[in-house]
């Protein structure tokens, strides 16, 4: 049993009770109470934690990433580019580059550095090594497994190629012939074929906490046989599905949006985790709704490629549940969703020209209970409540930064930078204690963070990818 005492607790849970002395108590995976410090005794025999000056919340949900692109974080080539240009030239040439070893090192360095920014829960859109689906899994797996946090893996498909983009992607190819590029696409056959021997063998994994997703690409790279299966394996093994949804301006079907497109289909439903969802009309975000569909939005990562805004605020008043997710490592640059709950609360107030468009109550409970729903785990996570998993954080507010904190969402949102947490607890184990992580030694940190370096030159040089470019001085702009 675990003992979280003299904290100011933010349940997030249907009332919204922020406790000023609360006491949160975890027995095995569970809470097993929350309450005020003078309706709790407690036991003897628990492990207690002292959360004095600090906030206790629920874990936060990273609801869409790509964790093993973080190698290829800091690249200048990753820079000054639309999102066709990035993943021809850098993330999918860069990908193709890995060797198996190297997604793990880059798993676990994510890893890392989410646990120390506070993400408990993270939706992985993972597409390395399509000609190895079950081993690059299996290192994926081992690494979160290792790490203890809880995560679900949602295997991308590509399958298709308009013509549109086939020449697109000749004429991004030919601008940079030094890349050695490198082609994701495969039959139909077998990334279904795959993709189902990775959920038989990794689908509720590591005591429960890893789940296994099929992830079409997108409607503009994945057939309707795709889809239609991804549906339904979703269905078949009680897990969501995830696709990117208007990840910017795309190729569209006939007069159709996507969005319509797939309702056209039947292929919208309440188990579908929409990203992106950028460029939506009113008629899109109904059909959203109707359908029960999530949605995920990523601000820092879409701001920083032009890729578009998605209508946010349109979303939530239709009733439309929204997460918040980081993205790729490499166009974001960080995995913090503390600095990305600012982010979103900025853009949308500068674009609706109303500084409420977005409260920071809503914010977080974009990243906490709604995140929670958003993956398919509203009623297990996402709060901190009696009988829910123990995914809970510590944040100290004994920093310059968050002093004074009249209004804790508004500090949380505001006024953190993302390196105050201080425990996390997963699946009620402690993985980092006291800014220590329990999994890992610092040296053995340190060390991670050498080999990571290393293999991620390596990994730019086998591919033909540069790692800088000259600074003009004159102008402040680069060559």
């Amino acid at each position: 049993m675990i003992a979280i005492v003299n904290g100011t607790v933010v349940t997030m849970d249907p009332e919204r009770r922020i406790l000023d002395d609360g006491v949160v108590l975890i027995e095995d995976q569970h809470v097993s109470a929350v309450a005020p410090a003078s309706k709790v005794e407690v036991p003897r025999d628990a492990e207690v934690i002292d959360a004095t000056g600090m906030v206790v919340l629920p874990g936060l949900i990273n609801g869409h990433t790509h964790v093993p692109h973080s190698l290829l974080r800091g690249l200048a080539a990753s820079q000054d580019r639309r999102v066709l240009d990035w993943l021809i030239n850098v993330v999918h040439s860069g990908l193709a580059a890995y060797e198996l070893s190297d997604i793990r090192v880059a798993v676990r360095l994510y890893c890392v550095e989410a646990v120390r920014s506070g993400i408990t829960c993270l939706v992985d859109n993972f597409e390395g090594r399509p000609d190895q689906t079950l081993e690059a899994g299996k290192q994926v797996v081992d690494s979160y497994a290792e790490a203890g946090i809880r995560a679900m893996v949602a295997r991308m498909m590509f399958d298709t190629k308009p013509d549109v983009m086939a020449d697109r992607i000749r004429s991004l190819r030919a601008k940079e012939p030094d890349v050695v590029h490198a082609d994701i696409w495969r039959s139909t056959e077998a990334l279904l074929s795959d993709t189902e021997r990775l959920i038989r063998t990794f689908n509720g994994s590591a005591d429960g906490r890893i789940q296994i997703w099929p992830a079409p690409a997108g409607t503009g790279m994945s057939s309707e046989r795709v889809l239609r299966a991804s549906q339904r394996l979703a269905r078949d093994n009680g897990t969501m599905w995830t696709l990117h949804l208007v990840q910017s301006l795309e190729p569209e079907h006939g007069t159709a949006t996507s969005t319509r497109f797939l309702q056209d289909k039947g292929l919208l439903d309440e188990r579908l985790l929409a990203s992106h969802c950028v460029n939506l009309d009113e008629n899109d975000i109904e059909l959203l709704r109707a359908a029960d569909v999530k949605g995920c939005t990523r601000v820092a990562s879409n701001s920083s490629m032009a890729m578009g805004v998605a209508p946010v605020p349109a979303l939530v008043e239709a009733g439309v549940l929204v997460g918040i997710g980081t993205d790729d490592v490499n166009c974001n640059q960080s995995v913090n969703l503390l600095s990305d709950m600012k982010i979103l609360a900025m853009v949308h107030r500068t674009f609706a020209d109303n500084p409420s468009a977005l409260t920071p109550e809503k914010i977080l409970e974009m990243a906490t209970i709604d995140g929670a729903s958003a993956v398919g785990m509203g009623t297990e996570i996402g709060s901190i409540e009696t009988g829910k998993r123990a995914d809970v954080i510590l944040i100290d507010f004994r920093h310059a930064q968050t002093t004074p904190a009249h209004h804790i969402p508004t500090a949380l949102v505001f006024q953190t930078y993302g390196n105050e947490v201080d425990t996390v607890i997963i699946d009620g184990n402690i993985v980092m204690r006291n800014h220590e992580l329990t999994w890992m030694t610092p040296a053995e940190e340190q060390e991670l963070y050498r080999d990571a370096s290393e293999r991620s030159t390596a990994i730019s040089m086998r591919a033909g990818i540069s790692t800088n470019r000259p600074w003009t001085a004159s102008s402040g702009q680069r060559a």
